[in-house]
């Protein structure tokens, strides 16, 4: 199995990214406080964190098939590269929303450094992943 991911440190960041996927997606679904610590307080933002969450979840189900092959899946380029779309527009969404450019639901209060640092580890892992293949 550590072959066929490409070898120890890319089979680590595909376990770590089903961690942090399962992690994600799990507390968006069924942690009702979860959106409010990122700074979301309406009960609008819960039900589309809810949303995010199975949206998260289908992604990571079809990040551990490729680990494992099931289903034929065993390219795991085309899954990591939606990924790191997917969650690099997210980093740089909170970027802009930390710098002031587009308006955050935050309003005047401080902004939570942790919403910029989760996005960012998906990409780091996948960028990790990519270059030790």
């Amino acid at each position: 199995m550590i072959e066929s991911a490409g070898g120890l440190i890319p089979f680590i960041c595909h376990i770590l990214l089903i961690l942090f996927g399962g992690f994600m997606s799990l507390n968006l679904i069924f942690n009702p406080n979860f959106t409010k610590s990122m700074g979301m307080e309406s009960n609008d933002a819960r039900l589309l964190g809810r949303g995010m969450g199975f949206s998260v979840l289908a992604i990571t189900l079809v990040v551990l098939a490729t680990l494992f092959s099931v289903w034929g899946l065993e390219s795991t380029r085309e899954v990591f590269t939606v990924l790191f779309i997917f969650t690099f527009l997210g980093f740089a969404n909170q970027v802009l929303m930390y710098l002031k450019i587009v308006e955050s639901p935050h309003g005047d209060k401080p902004f939570p450094i942790a919403n910029m640092i989760r996005p960012l580890i998906p990409v780091v892992l996948i960028i990790i992943r990519a270059l030790t293949l």
